[in-house]
Formats: C-alpha cells, sequence, structure tokens
C-alpha cells in the first residue's frame, strides 16, 4: 500500500505547506524563528500533516481495496483525522510549550478546512494522474491498432509482388520467400516493442527493396543518405517502410524509379526526408489530406501519436515524404 506515488510525493508536499504556513504566521506575529519554535513547527508537520494525511489515505486506500469507493466516507475520513491530529497537536503543545494557546474549538475548524482542501485536491492531484494514464493507454492502443491494420496490408502487397513472378522466374522464388519470412518475422518479433535501432528498420527496407527488384529489376535503386552515428537512434517499427511501399506502387510504370533516405537531427528532431523521382503526389491529394491509401494514412496517425511527430508531403521532381520525431 504504502508504496503508492501519493505516500512518496505527499511527504514532501506536506512539509513545503508546513514551512509556508510557518514562516507566513512568522512573519504576521513577527516572531522571531527560534530553536523552540522549529521544534513546535516539527510537532505540527508529524502530529497535525504527516500522521494524520497519511493514516487517512491508508484507510482510503484499504477501503477501495475492498471495493468501497465513497466520496462523503473518504471526505469524513480525512476531515475526522484531521481534527484528531488538530487535536494532539494542540494538547502537544500545551504540554512542551507554555507559550501556546489551547485552540478550543478551532481545533475542528481547522481541522474541516485542512481535512476538506486537502481531500479534495488530492482527489484533483490523483484525476490528473488517471487521465493521463489513461491517455498513454488509448495511444498506445491506437499505435497497435494501426501497426495490427499496416502489417495485413503489406504483407498482401508482397504476396502480390511475389506471385508475379513465381512461375516466370522460379529460381528467384525461394529468395524472395526467404525475405518475405524475415519481413514477416521482423513484424511479429517487433509487435510489442514501442521502437527499435534504425538500423533494424534500414536492413528490413532493404528486404522490401529486394522483393521489388525482382520484378523491377535495375529500373528500381534506393539511396541511403544515413550519418552512421545514427544508425542506433530508436524509431517506430516499420515507420520507414510503408513510405518507401508507396514510391514503389504509384510509380511502377517508371522507367527508372530513384529513391533517395536522408536522415539527420536537428533542434532535437530526427528528420527523415524521403524522396523519388517519380510522378508525385496529386495537387488534389496535397490540397485536401491523405487520400483513401491505408499505408500513408495509418502512417499520419501513428506521427500524431509521436512525441513532436509530424508528416508533410510535397512535390519536388517527384514525392517527398518529411517525417519528424523527437528525439
Amino acid at each position: 500500500m504504502f508504496r503508492h506515488p501519493f505516500f512518496k510525493y505527499s511527504f514532501f508536499i506536506l512539509l513545503v505547506i508546513d514551512l509556508s504556513y510557518g514562516a507566513v504566521l512568522s512573519l504576521l506575529s513577527n516572531i522571531p524563528i527560534s530553536m523552540g519554535n522549529l521544534y513546535a513547527a516539527l510537532i505540527w508537520f508529524v502530529t497535525f500533516y504527516w500522521l494524520p494525511v497519511w493514516a487517512a489515505a491508508a484507510a482510503i486506500f484499504s477501503l477501495r481495496k475492498k471495493g468501497i469507493n465513497n466520496t462523503p466516507l473518504e471526505w469524513a475520513l480525512a476531515v475526522t483525522l484531521m481534527i484528531l491530529g488538530n487535536t494532539v497537536t494542540d494538547h502537544t503543545l500545551q504540554l512542551f510549550f507554555k507559550w501556546h494557546t489551547p485552540m478550543g474549538l478551532n481545533v475542528i475548524i481547522s481541522g474541516l478546512i485542512w481535512g476538506s482542501g486537502i481531500y479534495f485536491f488530492s482527489r484533483y492531484l490523483e484525476g490528473k494522474r488517471r487521465i493521463s494514464i489513461e491517455e498513454t493507454a488509448r495511444k498506445q492502443a491506437q499505435l497497435a491498432t494501426l501497426r495490427y491494420q499496416l502489417n495485413p496490408h503489406f504483407m498482401f502487397n508482397s504476396l502480390n509482388t511475389i506471385s508475379a513472378y513465381i512461375h516466370t522466374k522460379p529460381y528467384l522464388a525461394d529468395e524472395v520467400l526467404h525475405e518475405l519470412a524475415d519481413i514477416l518475422r521482423y513484424s511479429l518479433d517487433t509487435a510489442e516493442q514501442e521502437s527499435i535501432s534504425l538500423k533494424q528498420e534500414i536492413d528490413i527496407i532493404n528486404k522490401y527493396i529486394n522483393i521489388e527488384k525482382a520484378r523491377f529489376g535495375d529500373r528500381l535503386t534506393l539511396e541511403f543518405d544515413i550519418p552512421e552515428n545514427l544508425l542506433a537512434i530508436q524509431v517506430p517499427p516499420l515507420i520507414l517502410q510503408p513510405v518507401i511501399e508507396n514510391a514503389v506502387k504509384h510509380n511502377a510504370r517508371q522507367k527508372q524509379l530513384h529513391i533517395v533516405l536522408k536522415v539527420d537531427i536537428s533542434d532535437q528532431l530526427l528528420k527523415i526526408n524521403i524522396k523519388d523521382n517519380g510522378c508525385g503526389f496529386s495537387q488534389t491529394l496535397l490540397d485536401e489530406g491523405l487520400g483513401s491509401g491505408i499505408g500513408i494514412k495509418n502512417l499520419s496517425l501513428r506521427m500524431a501519436q509521436l512525441s513532436r511527430g509530424k508528416m508533410h508531403l510535397s512535390n519536388d521532381n517527384g514525392a517527398v515524404v518529411a517525417l519528424e520525431l523527437a528525439v
């Protein structure tokens, strides 16, 4: 129970509140700081803040563990324990410090105010934390869904490529099927991984290009412009392959298709630029969106889920896909 983040953070938060409250009272009352005042502040912190708040939290978490989640009951527990802590604080200060004035009914009023404030502020922080966890889980689920949509699409296109020459060039079939098996294994092995090295992604692109070269031959070339020190950097799995596949798919009639993949880092952003010398994107697609293609559309959605992730499409004597994501 005490491993809950509440106990780790609340101690320091309560200590700051206690010291700040004591400092404000000291300034307003023009009371000089002394060892006696510091001892009084320590007693106040332990008996009024720390122990009552932790006792209330332990009781509330215990109730929740049993399936009892009742806000009025939790609030009553917090206020009651704060009043009890205030009472103990009042009597302890009377016992050790003659100058302390009994709090009387202020014990209840103070306990009610502090108990309510601390409880509802804690609920607010807890709600923010829960929303953050849910948002992270939602993004991870969306990314997984997009990956699962992409994999069958990619495999279908690859099998179509193989079927185009499996009967006319059987001597290549075994080699290409091995490449396809490696790609499938990669897809399965990285299904639960959020990131892999850029080198791994490049290796799988080369395998894909080898499959397509069996159909296109020397008409298809791929050039890499990647500093060697960036090959170890982490990227999401299958983040580049859909762009290469899209370039090949939409330029199948090109007499000579040349694709350049450039990677660099600037302003803590990994910048990936993939350019081909094909027919480029239609103006309608650039003006209105990403069209109906699964690969590029899913890639755009995946990029939107990443930290500082962006994708931009343009034409420059062919199609240009620019990707950005935080390093």
